[in-house]
């Protein structure tokens, strides 16, 4: 996983809060090992650093507590949850013979651009983020990410790439990179992120994507 940026940052406040908690965690610590010492002796000395009460609370804040409704009507996170497995196709402007077997159901072979089915994987934490794409015949992992949320109607999630093709595949399949902007559009009974990618010299294919939250 690596880390991604985004516009609406309030790291540096949570992070305050967070430490702070942490130093009255470390208090209350302290308070209970004295006060239940005179009853229970075995907890006599107890006590918590402020480093280890910090490393927690950042710990569980990032993993679970961010994508929680009380961290969105704080403010403290407004970053959209892609986490899950996605599925859909890439449509393609590649001109090379792709295998029936690769195609979308969807895909019409009288259009001018192929729908290649695939699936989109993303882990993501409050500050950390890997989006896998996968299709029969080449994967791809982020190397870096931006999710915006102030601008425009959806919030979007642009991604750099790199991709490896199976060795099985044609020859004009090699080691590429890219770019994706995907769009998170939930005004719908599904959970769709859709937009384009294109890729750098060396291939200079585009296409669009389009993908469905699965799980």
């Amino acid at each position: 996983m690596h880390t991604y940026s985004t516009d609406n940052d309030n790291r540096p406040t949570v992070y305050g809060i967070l430490g702070f908690a942490a130093y009255a965690a470390a208090l209350v610590v302290g308070w209970l090992s004295t006060t239940l010492s005179a009853v229970i002796p075995a907890v006599a000395g107890i006590t918590i650093s402020w480093g280890v009460g910090f490393t927690l609370l950042t710990a569980t804040f990032s993993r679970f507590i961010w994508k929680t409704r009380i961290a969105r009507a704080t403010g403290a996170s407004k970053v959209p949850d892609f986490n899950g497995e996605w599925t859909g196709y890439v449509k393609t402007s590649y001109e090379g013979v792709i295998p029936d077997d690769a195609l979308h159901a969807s895909n019409d072979p009288n259009a001018e651009m192929q729908r290649v089915a695939a699936t989109l994987r993303i882990t993501q934490t409050w500050r950390k983020i890997s989006i896998h794409l996968e299709t029969d015949n080449s994967e791809s992992d982020s190397t870096g990410a931006t999710v915006l949320t102030e601008d425009g109607r959806w919030p979007s999630l642009n991604y750099q790439y790199e991709n490896d093709p199976d060795p099985d595949s044609a020859s004009s399949m090699t080691r590429h990179y890219g770019t994706a902007d995907l769009a998170l559009k939930t005004d719908s009974d599904e959970t769709v992120l859709e937009g384009f990618y294109y890729t750098g010299p060396g291939r200079e294919n585009y296409g669009e994507m389009y993908f469905v939250k699965s799980e």
